[in-house]
């Protein structure tokens, strides 16, 4: 039996699991997600996105299109991420903030990615492979 995750905004209003395995668990410090984030990276947990299900509050989620591949999914109440897709770098595939996961879950970031544009303060875990 596969193990699953949940989760949700940080009002409550929208919830979602998700069921593992997962593709991958990873930092980004890209320009992008730090600024979508307003933290010094983003950390996810990659799954396939028939392995991503909104239990309830569909009605709060709304959707920036930030590229033609890349999108955020939040609460249209408290703001909160409830997931992205980026389609260049993992096509059918759901991006899951770690920091909005309600269950216990042990899944350590695998990989580190666009570290060449992290912010100059952020020091790079070299136990942790990167990846440009």
């Amino acid at each position: 039996m596969n193990e699953s995750i949940s989760g949700q905004c940080h009002c409550g209003s929208i919830q979602w699991t998700a069921t593992l395995p997962h593709k991958r668990a990873l930092n980004c410090h890209c320009n992008m997600c730090r600024s979508l984030s307003g933290a010094d990276y983003s950390s996810w947990i990659v799954i396939p996105s028939e392995q991503f299900s909104i239990m309830f509050g569909h009605e709060y989620v709304t959707e920036y299109q930030a590229t033609e591949s890349f999108s955020k999914s939040f609460c249209k109440k408290c703001g909160s991420t409830v997931n992205c897709i980026n389609d260049d770098k993992f096509p059918n595939h759901i991006y899951i903030t770690k920091g909005n996961v309600s269950t216990h879950f042990n899944i350590p970031a695998e990989i580190q990615v666009f570290t060449k544009f992290k912010a100059d303060w952020v020091e790079v875990d070299k136990n942790i492979p990167i990846f440009n």
